[in-house]
């Protein structure tokens, strides 16, 4: 933002170094062009939304720039107010010194457009390499399934239950298997067969 001097606006900084929600008590650095850092500390009253922040302590890179702050009740007196719309605060008021007029500082939404995009890489980068892993993954699941299902429904079915549909000459049902068929001579022996199809569904975790 900006500052008042004799006038003339001024480029100016305003960072909150902490904050205590309980107490609302701020501390926090104004920064200008010429290098000259003052220490702020107040209290944010959050009815009112006003902002009251004295300096305590300045540094610079040589008296003539600081001297124009020596003032014992220098501060930083406004009101913040929240634009909805851009996601940003602005700080705006009057100023306790000589020769000081008005300032304003506005916070800006903290992402950018260099930070969103630069986010926004990284997020599809982070998103794709998600992607590669999880889509070859549900993909052998899937395809597992499939070929169950594929092979129970065209497996040929084998019926065998052991009974023979006849009785024999005592009038009783007889129960015939064909591994021992006692009426066969070996050399007629059945040859039995396995269904050596297995059905499994392979899952890869």
């Amino acid at each position: 933002g900006y500052y008042e001097y004799l006038g003339k606006r001024q480029p100016a900084t305003l960072t909150v170094d902490w904050f205590n929600a309980t107490s609302s008590k701020v501390n926090a650095t104004f920064s200008e062009a010429s290098q000259v850092e003052l220490k702020l500390t107040g209290v944010y009253k959050k009815e009112e939304a006003h902002l009251l922040l004295k300096a305590f302590q300045i540094k610079g890179p040589a008296d003539i720039f600081v001297s124009k702050f020596e003032n014992d009740n220098w501060g930083l007196d406004g009101y913040v107010s929240s634009g909805l719309e851009r996601g940003g605060f602005t700080f705006q008021g009057d100023i306790h010194g000589k020769d000081f007029g008005k300032f304003k500082l506005e916070r800006q939404d903290p992402l950018n457009p260099d930070q969103d995009s630069s986010n926004h890489y990284h997020g599809t980068s982070s998103g794709s390499v998600a992607a590669a892993i999880l889509v070859p993954f549900f993909a052998l699941i899937l395809s597992g399934f499939a070929f169950y299902l594929y092979k129970h429904r065209t497996r040929p079915k084998v019926q065998y239950n052991g009974y023979a549909g006849h009785e024999n000459s005592n009038g009783q049902a007889s129960f015939e298997n064909p591994m021992y068929d006692t009426n066969l001579k070996p050399t007629e022996a059945k040859a039995v067969r396995f269904d050596t199809t297995l059905n499994t569904v392979c899952t890869v975790v």
